[in-house]
């Protein structure tokens, strides 16, 4: 206080008397006054580039079809994302690549500063397919790999990606599980000697330019594998992400009573879109524009729900799924109101038969039994509601 106080009677001594203010006013403020005058004049005047807006018009929310790189999204204006994020310093974006591994998770975080982190590897069987398709995207290192759970299908591809790869660290939810596949993945771990940490409530780590808290487990863990599962917030500039595992409504309700769900614009549906899945508090609460479901084609489970389905549907919730649409991107960059999602489809088009009133997407199995000689392709669904085809119940097009 005594420091401020001499500084402000250090100021008062060489305060300027009337006229020594007039003659600044008049060489300072008039000229900048000109100059802002004239910068308006020509902002005004002066063209802007083709597709260019007055308030830096970079589409929200919206959907870019892939680039000649499958799963590699594109945010539709970078110049405008620039402006957008200039609020908060940041100017880069966080890419989420939901890896198409059947019936099972795999979700790819990387930062646009060379940061990396891997969150559950998907079913024993996709462990290949997961280790190929990170190398495709020129993953070489991991800073984290996060282990959400024990269940096989979220770890069985882990072991084929700590050999494909070096770790920096693995986050496990620290629920001990006795199977052959989960002690086949610890004991890789050890035998690389990888640090491994068990990740908790409130936990909050780095991923290059991009903020990561674990939001769940706290204390002590949960007996159902499932609601053990470690539940991520990922935060960049002023939009977030969220990676749920497989809790189910207890832990959602939980997340809505203790935690801050603001800013969501991202949402990894809990437990492959169970019918149990993303109870409609905590929709409510973290109210995303974006959801991506991982599942496979024709599942046992029933994956996704339809009542999971409409709940999205009805919040107005863009939803993915990789059944349907196969690898899912998610570019967030920080401003909530500037992303972009892309997808790597099996199929472009639409097909229908002259002898139907049914379309579906190329993939489709009834799509591929359809008589050559009286396949009808559409390249858009306007086009076959036009001419007077319903979709599909089975790939719901």
């Amino acid at each position: 206080m005594q420091g401020l106080s001499r500084n402000t009677t250090r100021m008062k001594a060489h305060r300027p008397n009337a006229h020594n203010r007039r003659l600044v006013q008049r060489i300072v403020i008039l000229p900048l006054l000109i100059m802002v005058a004239a910068c308006v004049f020509l902002w005004i005047r002066l063209p802007l580039p083709a597709g260019a807006g007055r308030e830096g018009t970079a589409r929200v929310g919206s959907i870019s079809e892939p680039r000649s790189t499958p799963g590699v999204g594109s945010i539709a204006d970078q110049s405008s994302t620039a402006r957008q994020s200039s609020k908060t310093g940041l100017s880069g974006s966080v890419l989420f690549t939901f890896i198409d591994v059947g019936q099972g998770d795999a979700i790819l975080v990387s930062t646009s500063d060379g940061h990396h982190m891997l969150v559950d590897g998907g079913p024993r069987s996709a462990g290949p397919a997961l280790a190929a398709r990170l190398r495709e995207l020129g993953i070489r290192h991991l800073d984290f790999l996060v282990s959400t759970h024990p269940h096989e299908d979220h770890i069985g591809g882990l072991a084929d990606v700590l050999h494909a790869v070096t770790v920096g660290r693995v986050i496990d939810s620290g629920k001990v599980h006795t199977s052959a596949t989960y002690e086949r993945y610890l004991t890789i771990i050890d035998e690389k000697d990888i640090p491994f940490a068990l990740g908790r409530a409130n936990d909050r780590f780095r991923l290059g330019d991009a903020g990561v808290q674990i939001l769940w487990p706290t204390g002590a863990l949960a007996e159902d594998l499932n609601d053990v599962s470690v539940v991520l917030r990922v935060d960049y500039g002023e939009s977030s992400a969220l990676l749920t595992g497989d809790i189910g409504p207890g832990v959602e309700q939980y997340l809505v009573e203790h935690k801050a769900l603001n800013r969501i614009v991202l949402l990894k549906v809990a437990h492959h879109g169970s019918r149990r899945s993303t109870i409609p508090e905590f929709l409510r609460q973290t109210r995303p524009r974006v959801a991506v479901i991982e599942c496979a084609a024709g599942n046992s489970y029933g994956h996704p729900h339809y009542e999971t389905l409409a709940r999205l549907i009805l919040d107005q919730v863009l939803t993915y799924r990789t059944d349907q649409h196969g690898e899912v991107v998610v570019r967030l960059t920080s401003n909530p109101q500037v992303w972009s999602a892309s997808m790597e489809r099996r199929g472009a088009d639409y097909r229908a038969s002259s002898s139907s009133t049914v379309f579906h997407f190329a993939w489709c199995d009834r799509a591929q039994s359809i008589d050559p000689a009286r396949v009808v392709v559409f390249s858009n669904r306007l086009q076959a509601e036009d001419a007077g085809y319903r979709p599909c119940k089975v790939c719901q097009p």
